[in-house]
């Protein structure tokens, strides 16, 4: 149960900066109106970072201790991700509706593109891997059920914080404004690749 708690909290709260690629998805869907649509990427997304949990949960941190040389290519890759995708963000034309957006296209489509953006950054081994071997650190007994209850509710707690988001976009996307969502999407992306740039000369430290 205690695994269960700890895998929650970390999936909620690594959730809330609100800089990285699925939280602005989220947003710019959101500003158009298409709630659903963003949701289904945050449970393809979560369902991504689950696996990358389970993988660090069930033994990475050992893999990456006995072969310490695979951290510094995850880093390298992640590190170009992030700015890639920082780019892309920045370069999209964003166009802020006042009606509501019906969802168009096949509902897997947004499944799939929440999942491919959080499985193909790598560097989430490293970030899961950090945060299981520091929590299971301070556990006198690992049990099988934490293992296996910990990632689950990770992508839980992961649902859960889109799902407040949401709503609070829901409640308020009135008042934000074209203008002022156009600034967030396009202050977010400068942040991703800024932290992209940045990890990318640090990545061989």
């Amino acid at each position: 149960m205690l695994g269960a708690i700890l895998g929650f909290s970390c999936g909620f709260l690594g959730s809330m900066p609100v800089t990285g690629p699925i939280a602005l998805i989220v947003f710019r869907s959101s500003l158009r109106g298409s709630f659903s649509s963003a949701m289904r990427v945050v449970i393809g997304a979560a369902i991504a970072e689950v696996i990358y949990c389970a993988l660090a949960t069930f033994g990475y941190v050992q893999i990456i201790s006995a072969y310490p040389h695979l951290a510094k290519y995850i880093r390298y890759i992640g590190a170009i991700f992030l700015l890639v995708l920082g780019i892309v963000f920045m370069l999209q034309k964003v166009h802020i509706s006042d009606a509501h957006v019906a969802d168009s296209g096949k509902k897997e489509a947004g499944l799939l593109s929440g999942f491919l953006i959080s499985f193909l950054n790598p560097t989430l081994f490293l970030t899961w891997g950090s945060a299981t071997s520091t929590i299971f650190s301070w556990f006198s007994k690992i049990s099988f059920w934490d293992m296996v209850l910990f990632p689950l509710a990770a992508g839980l707690g992961i649902v859960c914080w889109f799902s407040l988001l949401l709503e609070i976009f829901k409640k308020f996307r009135a008042h934000i404004g074209a203008r002022v969502g156009f600034y967030a999407i396009r202050g977010a992306a400068v942040l991703m690749i800024g932290s992209g740039a940045f990890l990318l000369t640090q990545a061989g430290k």
